[in-house]
């Protein structure tokens, strides 16, 4: 029995501070996909793709608030569920990069917060929990954000919850967005589950979307789609029986890395003990 999960990541250009702007082209690209294939299920769009500026604490909204309500409006119009990228959230003093999920009926089912902001760049606080949720009948989904690819405990954190496909709405433009496709790639290889980056574009100015370049990848490693460096629609019926296939035959055929990691049990010192007992932890600070 398969269990199909029509996807779109939506590769948008992003302009700084353009909130009411960002939001219509991330709503006219909703409206296109959903013309042309009425089976998608999901919607993806990049980090902070409709607010895309470092004035965190000027744009900052609460969830629920104006932002999401617009985000509400489209999901149940198009009967849809929908992860708008993220979006800067005020909470009391503190502010957080967070991603909310919004399902068919518009309501918000989940959100997000960044776990490992971009230090020393990002200034916003970090938060504390992995968000997995369920589409029901097809099955269980993963959100992380940016930068949080590049810690493969967050990853593993999301499979060991049951994430099968996991969601990485990006705002790189920076030169190692090079890195992040290979880690992409390796985050999916290692978990064997499907890994979807989604990042913006935009000129080139700080908070303008980032490089492009947003992927695809099937459980084994491989890439199925991968865009270019202008706005683009990835568009993609996946099969999520495709990962446990790929978890039973081992990739390639081959190797069984999710298996093995349960089949040995092993837990390492860090995982007990504080981080400050490390003795690398001096030697990497970022105040340094």
């Amino acid at each position: 029995m398969c269990r199909l999960l029509g996807l779109a990541a939506c590769q948008l250009e992003v302009i700084p501070g353009a909130v009411e702007e960002n939001l219509e082209r991330m709503d006219s690209q909703i409206r296109l996909i959903r013309y042309y294939s009425p089976w998608v299920k999901i919607v993806v769009t990049p980090e902070l793709c409709i607010q895309g500026s470092p004035n965190f604490r000027e744009l900052a909204q609460p969830i629920p608030g104006p932002i999401t309500d617009y985000c509400s409006r489209i999901a149940k119009e198009h009967g849809i569920y929908l992860i708008p990228g993220s979006l800067y959230e005020q909470d009391g003093d503190d502010v957080y990069n967070s991603s909310p999920v919004i399902d068919p009926g518009g309501k918000i089912v989940a959100v997000y917060r960044k776990m490992y902001p971009w230090r020393p760049h990002e200034k916003t606080k970090s938060g504390c929990d992995t968000v997995v949720f369920d589409i029901p009948k097809i099955g269980r989904i993963g959100l992380c954000n940016c930068y949080d690819l590049w810690f493969p405990e967050l990853i593993r954190d999301l499979v060991f919850k049951g994430a099968e496909i996991i969601f990485i709405p990006t705002a790189c433009g920076s030169q190692d967005r090079a890195q992040e496709i290979i880690l992409t790639q390796a985050a999916a290889i290692q978990n064997q589950c499907y890994v979807v980056s989604v990042n913006g574009v935009g000129a080139g100015e700080v908070g303008s979307g980032g490089k492009g370049k947003s992927l695809l990848v099937d459980p084994e490693g491989n890439i199925v789609q991968m865009a270019g460096q202008l706005p683009e629609n990835l568009i993609a019926m996946v099969d999520l029986d495709n990962v446990q296939l790929a978890r039973d035959h081992g990739v390639a055929g081959v190797s069984r890395p999710l298996a093995s990691f349960f089949h040995e049990r092993h837990r390492f010192s860090y995982q007990s003990q504080p981080y400050e007992s490390s003795p690398v932890f001096a030697a990497n600070k970022l105040d340094k």
